[in-house]
This record gives structure tokens, sequence and C-alpha cells, in this order.
């Protein structure tokens, strides 16, 4: 696997109510990733081509956070300075794996150690892809103008590709916990419409990070349907996990129907959620998104009073 570490000042771009932004910290990690590929292939990620001449991207099909401590993204706020140390292999031609550890400034040795100690991680399953007719069709394919063999090779193929076929037929990526209780019958839904000024990326594909957006647009909507807290709460929603796989991508003037069904149980500090999510489109309604976190509601902390990395 190849290895980096990059540090990484946290300002108000990075962070939201109380925490590490995630979309934020999504974007941080792929771009970091794709000047990995760059630099390993000979070709920046964005200039990749294959044989016919049509763009290949490095697009990822699977997103996990998940933190090491229970004060979640909120261990994170502006101004803290941090590391990031990130891994990258590839499997065959096409799939990417990589993984980034973050650990507050100073706090590494220059010569880091084996294992490294527990952090909070974002790993990133790639797949390269070219667009066919337009960004709701996506084709994996291999690119003609770099290197990719200079890539480090993984040993086996990354567990994410099984989960992820797996999440497709069942509709979820994790169980809720035995002691949950769900907070509706059912599913509840809400349509988005794409807005293209936002959410799409540099080559006009719905960027993978501000899912995250949708999928919290979705479940504050629900949880206040159901009247299961009060909304200065919500405020205080922070992820301890996160998982999402992707299937497909949508046109600018599509519209996501979003489903999502809630569990909740009391933790010793405070009441816990697991949230699933299922995405389609709606012209067509095929499936692009599951998706599942473990969220912690606390109370609104004001800017600055939050928990730092070394209370967790």
């Amino acid at each position: 696997m190849d290895q980096s570490r990059t540090q990484w000042h946290l300002g108000m771009p990075h962070t939201i109510s109380g925490a590490l932004g995630e979309v934020a910290l999504l974007a941080q990690c792929q771009d970091l990733h794709w000047k990995t590929i760059g630099r390993l292939t000979g070709c920046p990620a964005s200039r990749l081509r294959d044989a016919a001449g049509n763009d290949v991207y490095a697009s990822i099909y699977f997103a996990e956070i998940e933190s090491a401590h229970a004060h979640g993204l909120a261990a994170f706020r502006p101004d803290d300075e941090l590391e990031l140390v990130g891994t990258l292999g590839r499997y065959g031609a096409s799939m990417i794996e990589g993984r980034h550890r973050l650990y507050p400034a100073g706090v590494l040795p220059a010569a880091l150690p084996d294992p490294l100690p527990p952090a909070l991680s974002v790993r990133l399953s790639f797949v390269l892809v070219a667009m066919g007719k337009g960004p709701d069709d996506l084709r994996i394919s291999t690119p003609a103008n770099a290197d990719f063999g200079r890539a480090p090779s993984l040993d086996r193929e990354p567990d994410s590709y099984r989960l992820v076929r797996a999440a497709q037929s069942s509709g979820t990526l994790d169980s809720p916990p035995p002691d949950s209780a769900r907070l509706w019958e059912g599913t509840r839904s809400r349509t988005y419409a794409i807005n293209p000024d936002r959410d799409l990326n540099g080559v006009g594909l719905l960027y993978f990070a501000n899912y995250v957006a949708f999928l919290d647009a979705a479940e504050r909507e629900a949880l206040e349907a159901a009247g299961v807290h009060a909304a200065a709460n919500l405020d205080g929603r922070v992820t301890i996990r996160r998982r999402i796989a992707y299937y497909g991508n949508a046109r600018s003037s599509d519209r996501l129907h979003i489903e999502v069904e809630a569990f909740g149980r009391d933790g010793p500090a405070s009441p816990h959620l697991h949230v699933q999510h299922r995405i389609r489109r709606v012209s067509d309604n095929r499936l692009i998104a599951v998706a599942s976190a473990e969220r912690r509601l606390r109370p609104f902390d004001r800017p600055g009073t939050g928990p730092s990395p070394e209370d967790g």
C-alpha cells in the first residue's frame, strides 16, 4: 500500500454546528486520493482517458466514516491542526482502495508505528468508469494514457465490493442494534430536486460527498415529522459511523426519492440513532445509493465549546 502524510488546518468551511463536517471531510480525503493516483500513475486523475479517448474517472462506489471515540465528528472544531495518514492500493485493473486516519498534529512520531493507533477513519473504494450517454450511464473502464500498474497491488479484492453488492439486494448496509426500537413504522420519504449550481462536481456528476447533505435533510424532515426530538436537539446530531454504497448517478434535471428508516436507543449520556436510507432516481426508479448511519444526539454546543480530539 502507498502511504502518505498530510497536514490539515480545520477552518470554518470544514465544520458544521459543533463538529467536523462530513461533506468537507469526505471531499478532503477524496482529493488527497486523487492526487496520489496522479502521482502513482504519472497522469493527473482528471486527465485519464481510455483507448477510445473517453474520460476515465476514479468514481467512488463505497464510503465509510468510523470514529474511534464516542464524540465522533464532534471531537474536532475550527482551528484544530490535524495530520491525515493515507493509504492506497489497487485491485486488478479498475478497483482502488483508500483510507485516511485523522490524528491531532504532533501526536505521531516521524517513523509511523505499525499498526497505527486508533483514530477517526475514512475509507473510500473507487472503480474506474467512463461516461456513456450521460451521468446516468457509467461503465467500468481502464485508462490507456497512464501506467495504472505502478499503483501498489492488493492481495485480495476489497470486502467493500461484497458489502455493496449485498446491500443492493437487501436494501441495507447494517442492521440496527438489537436493543433499539423503531421510531416509526415502515419508511418515510422525501423527494429532492437536484440543484445543478451546488450538487454537481467538475465533470457534471452528482458529487459523492454531497449525498450526506441529501441524506441528512431527509433524516431531519422524517424525525421532525415523527415528533421524535425537538429541532434544537436535532441540530446536535453527531455522526459516529456512516456507510454509503453508490450504484449510479443522475442527470442534473432529475430528482431523488429518499427513503428513511430510523431506530433509537438511550445511551449512558445521550440518545443514539441508527438510520437507514435508500435513494432512487425519480426518472426511472433506479436505486443509486444505500446508506446507514450511527448518530448521537447531544445538546447543541456554542462554537468553540465542543470537545477536543484529546477528549476521545
